[in-house]
């Protein structure tokens, strides 16, 4: 174009800025839903049925969202990670499979009883079942983990996928921010 530098970055678009953090906006309202549905909606009936279907399609919204960013190879990190949690969730109604057995070994959750095994948990996304009853078990949370000033929970593959993402677009957004400070300016000599 008439009086660019050659060698210029291009112009931003208009509102480009503000496209992208609308796309985590987005992201942060949707995790929002989740919780709302998770914390509000009965377990049973057409709200329980509503409750899964808002956490399995919102979730698919974030696995499109993460790879929205997909110049940062942390992004297709934590798409895999949602598509590893996407599996058995879907395979149980849009609920996180669990087994009894993991619960109580982590002893993180006195409450829950041989009872509770085939039925959803009130306070979240996950379902106890029996191992045998768990379809794709290796995809279930299943990994005790125990974190200072946090406590107990149990975790899954797709949950430590997620995590590493997560940490790692950190790393490619802070060393982009530093390259670009500490990188010298050229000058262009008329």
């Amino acid at each position: 174009m008439p009086g660019e530098r050659p060698g210029a970055p291009a112009p931003r678009k208009p509102f480009q800025a503000v496209g992208e953090s609308a796309w985590l906006i987005l992201a942060i309202a949707l995790f929002g839903l989740q919780q709302i549905a998770i914390r509000s909606f009965p377990l049973d009936g057409a709200f329980g049925f509503t409750r899964r279907a808002i956490f399995l399609v919102t979730t698919f919204i974030l696995m499109l969202i993460a790879l929205r960013y997909r110049r940062y190879f942390g992004a297709w990190i934590v798409a895999a990670g949602i598509a590893l949690n996407l599996i058995p969730m879907i395979a149980h109604g849009g609920l996180m499979p669990v087994s009894y057995d993991v619960v109580q070994e982590s002893k993180a959750f006195p409450s829950i009883t041989r009872d509770d095994v085939g039925h959803q948990l009130s306070n979240g996304k996950d379902i106890v079942l029996d191992p045998e009853d768990i379809r794709f078990g290796w995809l279930a949370d299943r990994f005790i983990v125990d974190l200072p000033g946090y406590g107990t929970n149990i975790y899954s593959l797709g949950d430590f996928v997620l995590f590493a993402g997560i940490g790692l677009v950190i790393v490619q957004v802070v060393a982009a921010g530093i390259w670009t400070i500490s990188r010298p300016q050229r000058t262009t000599s008329a």
